[in-house]
This record gives structure tokens, C-alpha cells and sequence, in this order.
């Protein structure tokens, strides 16, 4: 588990509480609208809002001058400055807050894309299984019932471990330093394996009856009641 994952638990919790009443489309729309109210909120508690309406006019200001500067370069050079100096503060006065607010949504769309992304095959399905580097050795072991389904990979003395697929991510790999901020729920393969990366073609969760199907995902229901979301926050509230 990664420094993102760990409001993961949280997460599930309040999914299967929603899971009560709405069905997994209607979560996901309401997710997004709770994304997008918590990282506004977070953004106006953080920002200089004042600051930054300043800046705004500040801005305004100098490309007005700009615009309306009628002389050699030399003279123009001063007003250029200001605006380039200007634009760099506001980027600041409006960079940082954005970050940090943006990290609470950052951790809940690693849950969604596990928890929302894949499913496990079916019982007597065996998905497709690509080997880096190739050729390579991996084998579908599917679930006895007791616990989820493994990847049989081959070790550096030339035997085979099998490795639990501990959630429905396509891929494993081994753990790599990014790990330590965004984990693998799936697992890792063994430090002594040969394998490097293990894809796995597991079939897509669908929640849109029509469409094309790389519409049909989690994707466009969530991030387009975030949108939406965020522009009406931003509007009623007069965040800058």
C-alpha cells in the first residue's frame, strides 16, 4: 500500500454504504460530485483569494498597457517585465493550492480505477496473458473459491511460484519506488522472478448501456459530474 492508498479503506466503506441504496452508476456520479465539492473547497480554504483577484487586475492591467504601447521596443521592454512577472506570481498564488487540493482526488481516483476498473473472469475463462520480456512464462491459476485467482510465473532457478492476483488489476509487475506513493492492490511479482510485467486481459466493468466501449467504463459517468461539479462550485461560490 502506497501513501495514496491509504484512504482506500474509507472509500470501500462509503461505497458499500451507498452500494445500499444506489446502483454503481448513480455511485460514481455521486462520487464525482463529492470530488469535485471537496477539492474546491479545499482550493478556496488554501488560495489567497484576495491575492488572486488582485493579481487578476494586476494582469489585466499590464496587457492593457502592452496593448496600447505605441514605441520602440526599448520602451515596451519595461511593461513586458511587469506582465511576465505579474503572470508568474499569480501562477504561484494559484499553482500550490491547486497541488495540495488536488491530492484527496488524486487518492480517490486510484481506488475508483481498482475498485470500479476490472473484474475477475469467470470460473471456466481463462484471459489472455502477455509476458515482458518475451518470451516469458505465465499461467492462468484460476480460483479454488478460498481465495482469489494467480498468475503461475517462472523464478530465477528455473521453478515456478505462483503469485495471488489479490485484486482485479490488470497488470503485475515487480514493486518499483513509485510504489511507495501509488501501490499495485494486485500484488508484485517475486524479486527473483525472470518476469518482469505480467498484463493480464481482464474483462472491463460496463455501466452505460450504449455507446462506444471505451465510453462504457467509470470514466466518463465520474469525471463528468466532477466537471460539472467544479464549474458550479466555482461559479457559486466566486472562487477565483
Amino acid at each position: 500500500m502506497g501513501l495514496l492508498d491509504y484512504p482506500a479503506p474509507v472509500f470501500s466503506w462509503l461505497d458499500a454504504e451507498f452500494g445500499a441504496v444506489l446502483p454503481p452508476t448513480a455511485r460514481l456520479v455521486l462520487w464525482g460530485v463529492l470530488g469535485g465539492i471537496l477539492s474546491m473547497a479545499l482550493y478556496r480554504w488554501l488560495s489567497p483569494q484576495r491575492r488572486i483577484a488582485e493579481g487578476r487586475r494586476e494582469l489585466a492591467d499590464a496587457r492593457r498597457r502592452l496593448d496600447h504601447y505605441d514605441g520602440d521596443f526599448s520602451g515596451a521592454w519595461p511593461i513586458m517585465a511587469d506582465l511576465l512577472r505579474t503572470a508568474g506570481v499569480q501562477v504561484v498564488r494559484t499553482g500550490w493550492p491547486a497541488v495540495i487540493a488536488s491530492i484527496p482526488l488524486l487518492c480517490l481516483l486510484l481506488w475508483l480505477s481498482t475498485a470500479y476498473g476490472y473484474r475477475y473472469p469467470e470460473s471456466d475463462s481463462v484471459p489472455a496473458l502477455r509476458v515482458t520480456p518475451a518470451p516469458g512464462y505465465a499461467n492462468w491459476v484460476a480460483s479454488t473459491g478460498q481465495g482469489p485467482p494467480g498468475i503461475e510465473v517462472a523464478d530465477a532457478r528455473g521453478g515456478v511460484v505462483t503469485v495471488p492476483l489479490a485484486a482485479p488489476v490488470p497488470v503485475l509487475h515487480h514493486r518499483h519506488w513509485w510504489n511507495a506513493l501509488a501501490g499495485n492492490p494486485a500484488g508484485y511479482l517475486p524479486g527473483d522472478s525472470t518476469t518482469r510485467e505480467v498484463a493480464i486481459a481482464l474483462p472491463p466493468r460496463r455501466y452505460l448501456p450504449a455507446g462506444p466501449a471505451w465510453l462504457r467504463g467509470w470514466e466518463l459517468p465520474f469525471f463528468l459530474s466532477l466537471v460539472m461539479t467544479s464549474l458550479v462550485v466555482k461559479r457559486v461560490a466566486h472562487i477565483e
